[in-house]
């Protein structure tokens, strides 16, 4: 017997998830606000919570951080009707233990409410490649903030073969320009030497700088 918390606004979905659960033998509290929630919670002792990730007093993402805040270790669930993946990834990343659409069937749920007590992570196999691609574009954010834009429009022509002067022209700057803009760009990506020009178009393919 495991005892459960579901917080929700949607009272219609509240109790017969409540229900559910409960015919599987598990202790289950309700609550249909966060705030509430919040400040009874630990009389419960859950085992796991589960939880809207849009509610109007507070979204998913900021009850993750408030549980955290009072020292509530309960692994997360997050539930959703949305597809809204970029929050279901912010959620992951505070430290949800997983995410169950809502329009999953009760079997279904159940199953993956049990890879959570077992300590693993759940996430449907297609949301999970939406959360992957996401994750996958904010590291190339974060990659290509090392470089201005006139650094990274210098470092594409470098990989097209182009060299100072055919740079300088298809930018209308100089070569002077071109060769101050590259000394910034070597010293961002951590290359110097003879070869540099060379070792800083491969780390910057590596870093995936270099895809459309």
């Amino acid at each position: 017997m495991n005892k459960i918390v579901i917080i929700d606004d949607h009272q219609l979905f509240l109790h017969g998830l409540k229900l559910t659960l409960e015919n599987e033998e598990n202790t289950v509290a309700i609550f249909n606000s966060p705030i509430t929630a919040l400040s009874e919670i630990n009389k419960h002792q859950p085992d796991l919570i589960l939880m809207d990730l849009y509610m109007p007093e507070m979204n998913g993402i900021a009850m993750i951080d408030a549980l955290i805040a009072a020292q509530i270790p309960s692994p997360v669930i997050v539930l959703s009707a949305c597809e809204e993946y970029e929050d279901v990834y912010k959620a992951f990343q505070k430290g949800a233990m997983g995410f169950i659409p809502k329009s999953y069937a009760p079997q279904a749920m159940l199953s993956a409410l049990d890879i959570v007590f077992q300590g693993d992570i759940f996430v449907p196999e297609d949301v999970a490649v939406k959360i992957k691609k996401i994750a996958e574009f904010e590291e190339k954010c974060k990659k290509s903030s090392l470089l201005s834009n006139r650094q990274l429009q210098i470092l594409k022509l470098m990989n097209n073969g182009q060299v100072n002067r055919e740079i300088a022209e298809t930018l209308c700057i100089s070569q002077d320009t071109v060769k101050f803009h590259q000394k910034g760009i070597y010293s961002a990506l951590g290359v110097s030497g003879f070869s540099s020009r060379l070792k800083a178009i491969e780390k910057a393919n590596s870093l995936g700088l270099l895809t459309p």
